[in-house]
């Protein structure tokens, strides 16, 4: 019982300690990585837990129009969530909609709002919230990125209707236009949405229209501007307005809702004819958390920029891209998102109350319970890597693949720096039960995915963090560096498929493939959390296994075109 009471206390500890909903997106163009493929890492941070799911493709009549489905407000707990269970959802409109393609959709929370995800075709849809200026909210409007029901949510739309990202992103203005733009997780905040296809990613961001706006006003229902990310630059968003000056006359870097400019000016934030920085005029500073990430992401992709930081969110902006000095693999991706400012003077770790006898404490962590931080004086920083990540994941998107092949997302559930990631690819056709199911919020669930690296996360960051991290670390890395190594043979084959007998046979290959990975993932994770308690918990490590849990190659699915791949009793041997 207080081993179980622990969990749950420990589990909360590190979804509560760091409420803020904060997420982070590091974006880079296909000149810019080691293999020319599109690169977008990104983490749904916040009080969440993750969960993703495929919804079918579905074929409808052009004529079709559905109803647009949505609760207001969000709900803050799950006794209020069961109650809009029962009361069901309301009707807020309806659209014409007619085929849709097969998504995998990513969402968090106890509504599993959608928050990102990915298509049949490789696109790639991520999000942060974003403060706005004063002014813009709407109560009126219909449609916001992460909604409670597909319907009604951008993310959502982009993906069952997009193949690439400009149409995505004309999708969701059009949405915005008509429908009128409110975020449902926080009403009084605009979005950020990075979008990536085969040959490029944008990021796009939306703000209100203004309180005074009506549907039947014949005024746009939101102000938005998109903006390409250069195919050899590297780009970040970190919850602020990254868009800064615009030029509508370069359209292969810029596009924008009609009213970009009208409505500054129809609600005085500018007089025409004044300088026009978007970022400026419909953003906000925001704050240190925020600004200190764009640093970061922006500094490892481009050293030589010199870029310096101070902290403050009104002196510290930077450029909206950086050239890399040096390209970007899916391995060095996961190394940003695991990043804690290590090796700057922003590293809390490196803190002298953190020291002991000349030495790093055991306890030294980036984060962790604020009591500790409290009782040592020291105050912790946002960085990239957070326990409150719901999940994290890593889209590699090739344009020489077909597309069950061309979007590889490693992606894992909980925080980037404790978690292991797995690959899943755009022709995923289905996913384990376990994975798959929203995660119960009542207690705390074994076996299920989201918790276990949850726990994991929350164990190593409550006990003697410098041991703890480095057991986690030894699972990690060696297995990552199995399917890395693996997944040129493990795409060979797929292609080879793909050849022979076509796209369903290639996505039931690559569906196989990423379910072993992941049921393997899971298993470890459950392993490595009995680990973790017996060696620093309940107090006798004298019963615990010798070593951490190895994470074993996953099962690859029979396949006559195999090509270089281990037989399953050999693998062991091979990639170790």
């Amino acid at each position: 019982m207080r081993v179980r009471i622990f969990l749950a206390l420990a589990a909360a500890a590190a979804i509560l300690a760091w409420r803020a909903a904060a997420c982070t997106t590091v974006m880079v163009g296909r000149n810019a990585t080691t293999d020319g493929s599109v690169l977008v890492g990104s983490s749904c941070d916040g009080d969440i837990m993750g969960v993703m799911y495929v919804i079918p493709a579905e074929t409808r009549p052009p004529s079709t129009v559905i109803p647009m489905y949505r609760n207001m407000p969000r709900p803050r707990n799950h006794a209020e969530y069961l109650a809009n269970l029962r009361k069901g959802y309301d009707v807020v409109g309806h659209m014409p909609l007619g085929s849709t393609y097969r998504t995998i959709l990513l969402g968090g929370q106890v509504e599993s709002m959608m928050t990102g995800g990915m298509n049949e075709h490789g696109l790639t849809v991520a999000i942060e919230f974003i403060p706005m200026r004063k002014g813009l909210a709407s109560a009126k409007g219909k449609v916001g990125p992460n909604s409670n029901h597909w319907s009604t949510s951008l993310i959502a739309h982009a993906l069952l209707r997009a193949k690439t990202a400009r149409e995505a992103i004309r999708i969701v203005g059009d949405m915005v236009e008509e429908h009128g733009f409110q975020y449902y997780r926080n009403p009084t905040a605009g979005v950020a949405l990075p979008i990536a296809d085969k040959d490029e990613v944008w990021l796009m961001e939306i703000f209100g229209p203004g309180e005074k706006w009506t549907p039947d006003s014949g005024k746009p229902g939101g102000v938005w501007c998109a903006q390409r990310i250069p195919d050899d630059h590297v780009g970040c968003s970190a919850n602020r307005s990254r868009i800064g000056k615009i030029d509508l006359q370069r359209r292969d870097e810029f596009v924008a809702s009609p009213n970009v400019y009208s409505l500054s000016e129809e609600l005085g934030f500018r007089k025409k004819g004044d300088p026009f920085v978007w970022h400026d005029v419909y953003g906000d500073p925001a704050s240190r958390a925020v600004c200190l990430r764009e640093w970061r992401v922006l500094s490892l992709a481009a050293p030589s920029a010199g870029l310096k930081a101070t902290g403050d969110p009104k002196r510290d902006r930077y450029p909206f891209s950086v050239k890399r000095d040096r390209s970007f693999s899916v391995d060095r991706m996961i190394g940003v998102m695991r990043d804690s400012y290590q090796g700057t003077g922003f590293d809390v770790t490196e803190n002298p109350a953190f020291m002991r006898n000349g030495k790093k404490n055991p306890l030294a962590r980036a984060a962790g319970p604020q009591e500790l931080f409290d009782l040592l004086g020291i105050k912790p920083e946002r960085t990239i890597a957070t326990p409150t990540s719901g999940y994290v994941f890593v889209s590699q998107i090739r344009k020489w693949l077909p597309d069950p092949i061309a979007n590889c997302m490693w992606f894992a559930y909980g925080p980037a720096d404790t978690s292991f990631f797995t690959p899943v690819y755009s022709g995923t056709t289905n996913l384990p039960d376990e994975w798959s199911r929203t995660a119960d919020f009542t207690r705390v669930t074994r076996g299920q995915p989201q918790w276990e690296f949850r726990l994991v996360n929350a164990l190593t960051n409550a006990l003697n963090y410098q041991s703890a991290i480095k057991d986690v670390r030894g699972v990690i890395e060696p297995g990552e560096k199995r399917l890395l190594s693996m997944q040129r043979a493990i795409e060979q084959t797929a292609l080879a498929v793909y050849r022979k007998h076509g796209a369903a046979a290639a996505e039931k290959f690559v569906t196989e493939y990423a379910a072993n990975s992941m049921r393997q993932a899971g298993y470890t994770y459950r392993e490595l959390v009995d680990y973790l308690m017996f060696q620093y918990l309940t107090g006798s490590p004298e019963v615990a296994p010798q070593k951490p849990p190895d994470m074993a190659v996953p099962q690859v699915p029979y396949a006559p075109e195999k090509e270089g791949l281990p037989e399953q009793n050999d693998q062991a041997a091979d990639f170790k």
